[in-house]
């Protein structure tokens, strides 16, 4: 959605445009359809050519391409700027913010927010890495903004600021969790830690974290320096200028400002969400949302109104007791271990795609003991179901299904029972069976239809 929006930005702004890509045309079908009335030049299926990039005035570079990219060097070399879609958009906001980033949970966390701002009387919007441009949010004129911020965004507001352009620092920057990611694109793991931290120098009022994240704990405050207010979040009572958990059970989420007294903002039995991850995004959402309003009211509307998102500890079907959850946007081993604790037991998981580089230790030692059985595929399914052998006093059966995704899900529904979840939670991109994850949770979602049907 960006490189459409980006393109008719510039085109109804006056500029030349012309879109180059390397995939064929045929791929690109509904993109170009989208830009069928304006007047753009394309160089499509084919290399890129020297004219087309070094001599443009400006480049607007995708999310997806790596600063190891040659061609982001030659640009330098030749004194041609570059941006995207998210530095050009973010430079003409004007209205109040907050940024959600995290190496899992930004989605929900992001849109949690944006539906606790949106349960009141002004108008908001979610937008960024959740497929919604920002140009294109804009266009809509709202009140306040929810931006998520990938860390390959992140890496490009770097580059923006790098080379001179300012922009209206938020409200918050929210963190959600952080681990090793994406390091098939970021060179090092530093890196990718230091694209995701540099949103602090956007020079934000607040920094909202999860104070049980280990990395997020050591890293936030030194990165956050003194000007910055920290809002720590945590299970249990809050501290000075802390979001946590009070009441009995800990039920209720409070704020206690740094003077006055504690802020209820939701009890925690209203969420439909699975899990204790979910419980701590709806935490840092809270936090986010009372930065930009204090309308207690619609935050907790909103809060209770949320539903599981698409490909997200999402129920797809049902068969008696027996759930089927796609959780296909868990693309590490850290998001499919909070899935494996959150899902209703027995479970059975499906897990397994294209490698990362991830490390698999750590998921095999939950899923031996979180799941009944496991069911691996995919380049790395061998690598999962050999971590989970090599658990200690693992119970669960371990399944090597080496052919389709059909073939593995219907081994993983041959070993389900009577109740509990089958649960695909992969902890690995999608690429080598589907274009991407989402195709790949809608797949699952089929199947378990017709499973449950």
């Amino acid at each position: 959605g960006g490189g459409v929006a980006v393109s008719r930005f510039l085109a109804e702004a006056g500029a030349e445009v012309r879109v180059i890509d390397a995939k064929p045309r045929e791929k690109l079908a509904p993109s170009l359809e989208a830009l069928a009335d304006l007047d753009l030049s394309y160089h499509l299926g084919a290399p890129h050519r020297e004219e087309d990039l070094l001599g443009a005035d400006l480049v607007i570079k995708s999310p997806a391409i790596p600063p190891s990219n040659d061609w982001l060097r030659r640009l330098a070399e030749a004194e041609v700027p570059w941006t995207t879609e998210i530095g050009l958009a973010l430079a003409q906001v004007e209205v109040p913010y907050v940024m959600v980033t995290g190496s899992k949970g930004k989605t929900t966390t992001a849109s949690l927010c944006g539906a606790m701002l949106g349960a009141g009387e002004r108008s908001v919007l979610v937008a960024g890495n959740n497929e919604r441009p920002l140009l294109e949010a804009l266009r809509q004129e709202p009140e306040l903004l929810v931006l998520e911020i990938s860390s390959f965004m992140a890496d490009a507001l770097a580059h923006e600021r790098a080379a001179g352009v300012s922009f209206r620092a938020p409200e918050a920057v929210i963190f959600t969790s952080l681990c090793p990611e994406h390091l098939n694109w970021h060179p090092t793991l530093d890196h990718y830690y230091g694209a995701k931290l540099s949103l602090l120098e956007l020079g934000p009022r607040q920094v909202i974290y999860p104070l049980f994240d280990e990395e997020l704990a050591a890293r936030v405050p030194s990165a956050a320096g003194e000007q910055v207010q920290r809002v720590g979040v945590r299970f249990g009572p809050p501290g000075e200028g802390e979001v946590g958990t009070a009441g009995e059970g800990g039920g209720t989420a409070c704020y206690q400002p740094p003077a006055g007294p504690l802020v209820r903002l939701f009890e925690l039995e209203t969420l439909q969400l699975f899990g204790a991850h979910n419980r701590a995004n709806a935490l840092v959402a809270a936090a986010g949302a009372f930065a930009l309003s204090h309308d207690l009211e619609a935050l907790r509307a909103g809060a209770a109104r949320f539903e599981a998102m698409e490909h997200r500890l999402q129920t797809v079907a049902r068969r008696g007791e027996l759930r089927f959850v796609d959780d296909s946007t868990a693309t590490t081993p850290e998001a499919a271990i909070a899935a494996l604790r959150a899902v209703p037991k027995p479970v059975v998981l499906l897990a397994g795609g294209s490698d990362k580089g991830a490390d698999y230790s750590e998921l095999g030692q939950v899923a031996a003991q979180e799941a009944a059985v496991v069911v691996c595929l995919g380049e790395v399914g061998e690598r999962i179901a050999a971590a989970t052998e090599a658990a200690a006093e693992g119970r669960a059966e371990v399944v090597r299904a080496g052919g389709s995704f059909e073939e593995a899900f219907a081994a993983a529904l041959e070993r389900c029972g009577a109740e509990g979840t089958l649960l695909l939670s992969p902890a690995a991109a999608s690429y080598d069976m589907f274009a991407n994850f989402k195709a790949r949770g809608r797949r699952f979602a089929e199947l378990a239809q017709q499973a449950g049907s």
